[in-house]
Parts: structure tokens; sequence; C-alpha cells
């Protein structure tokens, strides 16, 4: 999330800068590639922003009136942000901006209807990635079908590419997120630094995997589901991979991971088609039926006291998530 003055140091660059084209898209692996086909595509000199459904709205407040070429990639749409966003993209259109919005997350009802009438064009479909969307709408060569291929392993967390499972880490990190970015852009998909980078967070995920399986709990629901508990407090950590080692040597049907005392996810494990989702919105939050992430809101003493004892302490407002996704499931 962009802080005060990061956001205030993006909205004077881009009116200093006045880019023709915008790409803002999702921070993960999917969203980089989904950015990198789009940004091929349309050509010239993309300026990138990444935002996420909850914060999506203030990333467009951020871009100075047109015009110009605006894409949304790989980002979804929560339904408490439908008002804003209807009003940011009805001024970027009003302003001079062509907009069009390529997206695979399922959006509230209505959503689509809504934001179409103030963008060219709302693609929202079921796909494995947006990825895959972006290139049957915006079109792309061999070279963006292979990235079609990792965006497509990474975002189904099935990871069976090495550069899924390499591209994963670097996005979590702003300046590698850009420099893959920038590399993909060129065609440098066997980067020199981009394997060493990967791979060097490659062996510390599997360390971190290997010692958040040691307090991972496998507890059972009001409808005798067994799921894992994974609390990654305070650091966070690989989230999704912990899951699917509890998917895999326990057979729990979903996980809930605790990433901090704000945000946490559900994934889906030996129940496929398991709908998660609706815990996530309920949350703030959003994603996919078998993926998705939520807030968890806390006074500022209980979050300062979440930094300094981690797992030692565990608010009433983390017990009462568990609590609720034990009844729901």
């Amino acid at each position: 999330m962009l802080s005060c003055l990061s956001s205030t140091l993006l909205a004077l660059r881009l009116r200093l800068k006045r880019p023709r084209v915008i790409i803002v898209a999702h921070g993960d692996v999917d969203g980089v590639l989904s950015a990198a086909i789009a940004a091929r595509s349309v050509g010239g000199n993309p300026e990138f922003l990444f935002s996420g459904p909850r914060s999506v709205h203030r990333a467009l407040s951020l871009i100075p009136p047109g015009p110009g070429r605006l894409i949304l990639v790989d980002i979804g749409v929560n339904a408490n942000r439908l008002d804003e966003l209807e009003a940011q993209l009805e001024r970027l259109k009003r302003s001079g901006w062509s907009i069009i919005w390529v997206d695979h997350h399922q959006w509230p009802e209505n959503a689509v209807e809504r934001l179409s009438k103030h963008a060219d064009r709302v693609i929202v479909r079921p796909s494995p990635s947006a990825a895959r969307v972006v290139l049957e709408e915006l079109s792309g060569d061999g070279y963006c079908q292979e990235l079609v291929k990792i965006a497509d392993d990474a975002d189904t967390a099935t990871y069976r590419t090495e550069f899924a499972r390499m591209f994963r880490p670097l996005t979590r990190d702003h300046r590698k997120r850009m420099y893959l970015l920038r590399a993909l852009l060129e065609g440098r998909l066997e980067d020199e630094n981009i394997r060493r980078w990967g791979m060097e967070s490659v062996d510390r995920e599997r360390e971190s995997v290997k010692s958040a399986l040691r307090t991972a709990q496998v507890r059972t629901t009001a409808s005798g589901r067994k799921y894992a508990l994974i609390d990654l407090r305070p650091r966070g950590g690989p989230g999704s991979a912990v899951a699917k080692r509890m998917a895999a040597e326990h057979g729990v049907a979903f996980s809930l991971v605790i990433y901090s005392c704000e945000r946490f996810s559900l994934y889906a494990g030996a129940e496929k088609d398991i709908n998660l989702r609706p815990i996530c919105e309920k949350q703030g939050g959003g994603g996919h039926p078998y993926a998705c992430g939520g807030r968890i809101r806390l006074p500022a003493y209980k979050k300062l006291l979440c930094c300094l004892l981690g797992k030692r302490y565990m608010p009433k407002e983390i017990l009462d998530l568990i609590k609720k996704v034990e009844e729901s499931f």
C-alpha cells in the first residue's frame, strides 16, 4: 500500500511526466506478467502502477487528466469501493483517457455494468490467469504465450515451473518487481540477476516453510472439515507454500493463514471446489473462490502489541476471525 508521502510524490511525477500510456496491475506474478503482455501489445513507453482491489481507487486518484491510454489488468473489484471507482473512472474518461479493464476474478453483481459506463471496455471472464485474458484481448506473440503459461502456473498456485517459483518472491519487493517487469518487456526471461535473486529467495522460502510447518495446527470446523491454521506473525512468510504442504501432508480442506495482525488469506487444499471468497469479502477483501485475502481491523495499541509480541499475543479480533471461519465451513 502506498504511504501518504510516496502517493504525493507519485502524483507529482505523473503530472510532470504526463505519460500517454499508464498500466495499473496487481503486484503478484500474474499481475506483472499481465502488465508485460499489455505493454508489449500497446507499445510506447508505459508508466506502471501496482495496486489491488482495496487500493485501486486511490491509485486512479493519482492519475492526472488525459488524454492518454489507461489499462488495468488483474485487479478485481470490492463491492464497498464501487462508488469511488465509478467516480474516478468517470473523471478520467471525461478528461480524455481511453480506459480498458481486463480481469479474471469474480466481480460483485452489477460491477461490470456500472464501471463499463465510464470505460471503453471492461472484460471480465474466468481464466486460470488474467495474463491469458490480456493476451486474448490485446494480442501477443509466441513469447507472450510463454508468459501466459507461467502466469497460469503461478495464479493457480501449482508452481510446477521454475520460472513461477523464482518470480513469486521477486514480486514482493518493489525494486525487484520493477526489474523483473523491465526484463520481461525486453524478452530477457533467462536474466542472470532474476535467476540469482529467484534461487536465493527459493532457498530462503524453503527454510521458512520448514519453520512454519512446525507450528501449523490442524483444526476442525463446525461441519467436521479439517483445516490448517498457519500463524506467520509478525513478519509474514510464504503462506501459500505452507498451505500447499499442509494439504499434501495432512489432507486439510483449506488453510487459514494469518500473515500479520492486519492481514490474512484463505487457500483451498484437498477440497478444490470450496468457495472461500465470502469470508474474505466480509473482511474487506476478495480474490478467487480457492484463494483470497482480507483485512483484520485492530486499534493502534493492539497493532503495537502484535509487532512486539508476535505469536505470543492473540488479539480478540483474530480469535473472532478463526471462530467465523470455523462456523462458516
